[in-house]
């Protein structure tokens, strides 16, 4: 059972969801089938890996059903229940986490079953949630417009002739939803269109930007509406950084105005647009990108479920190692490796405990260190073999070395996992790290004009591979020939 999409979604609960959702499960409210609690305690008790052999379809219909003839269809009804219970009890939670819907919803049912003289009351536990709600985001105005359309019902059952201002904000909160989150879409066709080369049309989002431009004053005291507009302006017009700037700074004073998922989007927004400009080659943006995974890292917003990805865990390590911040990535190494999911954390710590370690040029220790690598994981197994060619290349272990290169050519030239602009990067880069290690080799018996020669045709074979993969490190080293 260990692929079924039930134990697929209970691990990812908490300790104290796991306990919730048993509780869910008991409650006649929700379930009276004592098979699905059964079960439900059954699978529970196998927590959180949920690898156990005896975790098994047939043992479980042994159990519930005794000797009787095994039947696929009588249990997988059960597991199918309990699974939608579960499914149901994820939606509650997302539904006690939104008092304000709660709200909204109750209202609704308050005004279907005529309970007027109820909805004044219940309005007012919707206003005081409201004021501590911190967040001003697409949603907040999307849940003031369904409050105010519920007062404006109100009102409108009582028959009275008059002016209602609940008519009035009603519409002006749908105003600020629709733009807030058309806006926030926006970001996301554009940033689609550059990184993915998508073709996605955001309709009238040149209008909305003129009206926006038209009523800035009023569109400015909203945090949500100036944010999306700026990401727009940076994406739009990467050349002028200002527009970063202007973001970066509307960060630092408006982030707790957004919830933390929303936070992640839109910072990734800003560190996608730094590495362009890095690649256009502008490496004062590595400064800024350690900036912005430093405030994500101190306001916990770059973690999902309390983890953080080992490809963003590397990412922050390798800026930090180029701005050499070699004390701050060492710290950042042992600090959060505990927030790296657990079947990755020991390649993903022993690799990147390798980079540093060949940066601080302590080669030996590095390589030490790669022996901690699981080779099977083809996620690591290139990146290893290409911090232990250029270990070799500093050490000046030849042998080591021509036999790397050799072996980790027919490792790319046979790799079903690396793409075809992969394999071309990685070859070009093996093709030339070997001729600037025979050139190192041979430049004391040269003289000075063959050895300009040599360094001035290998120099435009590095300049002319456009597609070619740590093409920093050859130009350094080649500069230090």
């Amino acid at each position: 059972m260990k692929n079924a999409r039930l134990i697929r979604l209970l691990k990812t609960l908490s300790p104290r969801e796991i306990v919730r959702f048993k509780e869910y499960v008991h409650s006649p409210f929700f379930n009276k089938n004592q098979k699905v609690i059964q079960l439900c305690d059954t699978v529970l008790q196998y927590g959180p890996d949920y690898e156990a052999p005896e975790l098994n379809r047939r043992r479980l219909f042994q159990l519930f059903f005794g000797a009787n003839h095994y039947s696929d269809g009588r249990i997988n009804n059960i597991i199918s229940d309990l699974l939608q219970l579960l499914y149901q009890f994820l939606s509650h939670l997302q539904f006690e986490a939104r008092p304000a819907q709660q709200i909204n919803h109750l209202l609704d049912q308050l005004l279907l079953r005529g309970q007027q003289q109820e909805v004044q009351r219940v309005a007012k536990k919707y206003l005081d949630a409201q004021e501590k709600n911190p967040f001003r985001n697409h949603e907040f105005f999307q849940e003031e417009y369904v409050f105010y359309d519920q007062l404006d019902r109100h009102f409108f059952t009582k028959n009275i002739r008059a002016y209602d201002a609940n008519l009035q904000v009603k519409s002006d909160n749908l105003d600020l939803y629709y733009f807030c989150n058309k806006l926030r879409i926006a970001c996301d066709m554009i940033s689609r269109n550059i990184v993915a080369k998508a073709s996605y049309e955001c309709h009238f989002l040149e209008e909305i930007m003129q009206v926006y431009e038209r009523e800035k004053n009023t569109f400015e005291k909203n945090p949500a509406l100036q944010v999306y507009f700026q990401v727009i302006k940076m994406l739009q017009q990467p050349d002028v950084e200002n527009h970063y700037l202007a973001l970066k700074k509307l960060l630092e004073e408006k982030l707790h105005l957004f919830p933390q998922e929303e936070l992640r989007v839109i910072f990734t927004y800003a560190i996608n647009y730094c590495i362009k400009q890095i690649n256009s080659g502008k490496g004062k943006f590595y400064r800024e990108i350690l900036e912005l995974y430093q405030q994500t890292l101190e306001r916990q917003i770059i973690f999902k479920n309390g983890h953080i990805t080992s490809w963003t865990f590397k990412n922050i390590i390798t800026v930090g190692i180029r701005l050499k911040e070699f004390v701050w990535v060492e710290q950042f190494i042992y600090k959060y490796q505990e927030n790296l999911i657990q079947e990755e954390k020991n390649n993903a710590v022993a690799f990147n405990l390798a980079a540093l370690h060949y940066a601080q040029k302590d080669y030996k220790k590095a390589l030490q260190q790669l022996h901690r690598i699981d080779f099977s994981n083809t996620s690591y197994h290139l990146g290893a073999k290409i911090i232990q060619i250029k270990s070799y290349y500093d050490l000046n272990e030849t042998e080591s070395l021509y036999a790397l290169i050799e072996a980790t050519r027919k490792y790319v030239l046979r790799s079903s996992q690396l793409s075809e602009y992969g394999k071309k990067a990685n070859n070009s880069f093996l093709k030339l790290s070997r001729k600037m290690y025979q050139l190192k080799l041979k430049k004391s018996q040269l003289t000075k004009s063959a050895l300009a020669k040599k360094k001035e045709a290998l120099y435009e074979q590095i300049q002319a591979g456009e597609i070619t993969a740590n093409k920093d490190w050859l130009e350094e080293t080649f500069r230090k020939l």
